[in-house]
């Protein structure tokens, strides 16, 4: 697809979707400690990491829940709390020192004022989020944390939902994000994806995953769709 196409395909845009941390915002989650507290909890109940195929931790939080289940569902139970628990405590101290990147609350006024719907969707729990960003709703129309679907990206189910929210298809939206899962999940549902270089993810893997677009940083989505 030319660049021409590319544009064209813009012009269509009636929404965007933004991953939270990393993208719009910095929350600096000590994700070796979460992952490390996790395992540990894991092998109190039984589960060795040789025996999990899951890559990510709530994914890995789940796969560890229908393990248990087969056996004990307490267990199962009791452990999934634990686990969340643990999410739950290790995000919100990262949202005491959290903050929003710079030009966050300016670009999404902009998009907004230009007749863009704004969504945000996050994995992290809606508390950390809020305590980072308390007037988020004064700047999207719509937000979606972990806690209020089955599924999170990059299962499609995530980002449909938030469409269907914003009463969008994937051709009418674009999803923006600092790491791979938010293109595979864009992708996925038919968006077109941008990747912005505010994490740990380069453009050269950007582009390898599918990404039609890479930024420096969320806020210069603006001038992308003013062409």
């Amino acid at each position: 697809m030319d660049g021409l196409e590319k544009r064209d395909q813009l012009r269509r845009v009636k929404a965007v979707i933004f991953d939270f941390d990393g993208t719009l915002a910095v929350l600096n989650i000590d994700f070796s400690l979460m992952r490390e507290r996790i395992f540990a909890l894991m092998r109190h109940y039984g589960i060795q990491e040789k025996l999990i195929q899951e890559k990510y931790l709530l994914e890995i939080i789940d796969e560890a829940y229908q393990i248990l289940w087969k056996g004990n569902p307490l267990n199962a139970e009791d452990f999934y709390q634990k686990a969340h628990d643990i999410l739950h405590d290790v995000e919100m101290k990262a949202a005491e020192n959290g903050s929003l990147l710079p030009g966050t609350e300016t670009a999404l006024q902009k998009l907004r004022e230009k007749g863009m719907k704004i969504g945000i969707i996050t994995r992290n729990c809606e508390e950390a989020v809020r305590k980072v960003f308390p007037d988020i709703h004064d700047f999207c129309d719509v937000f979606v944390s972990r806690n209020s679907v089955k599924n999170v990206k990059p299962h499609p189910d995530h980002l449909t939902y938030v469409m269907d929210l914003l009463k969008v298809s994937g051709e009418e939206a674009v999803m923006v994000g600092d790491h791979l899962i938010d293109v595979q999940a864009g992708k996925g549902v038919g968006m077109k994806a941008i990747g912005v270089l505010t994490g740990r993810i380069t453009k050269e893997e950007f582009e390898k995953t599918g990404a039609d677009y890479v930024l420096r940083e969320a806020a210069e989505i603006c001038n992308l769709l003013k062409k």
